[in-house]
């Protein structure tokens, strides 16, 4: 009986870290969509005060809109790998490691 219930409460554990964790990924995916958008509305204006300001030399204003758009570009990519993760390649290499660890640990303290 008292098994049963510690095997309910790892697995509840379990699931609601794997909820947690699409969570926060989903609020990560909002907030990259707000912050490119914002990021592709204001680059056309943020080099525009550059040129106003006496940049004139063409390689650093597309140095400039490189860096600017990187941004999002390096973002999105952590976010895929983050995805796949989360979605594709649920992997439990570590958490099997760690499952070991903890039982180690546990039958050290008997």
């Amino acid at each position: 009986m008292m098994e049963n219930k510690t095997n309910s409460v790892e697995k509840y554990v379990k699931a609601k870290k794997r909820v947690d964790d699409i969570k926060g990924f989903y609020f990560h995916v909002i907030k990259f969509v707000i912050i490119t958008l914002l990021i592709l509305i204001f680059k056309g204006r943020v080099l525009e005060i550059f040129i106003e300001k006496g940049v004139e030399d063409k390689n650093v204003l597309q140095w400039m809109e490189l860096n600017i758009l990187a941004i999002p570009i390096i973002w999105g990519l952590v976010l895929l790998v983050m995805g796949l993760r989360l979605f594709v390649f649920k992997t439990n290499i570590l958490k099997s490691w760690e499952k070991r660890q903890i039982q180690k640990y546990l039958g050290e303290e008997k």
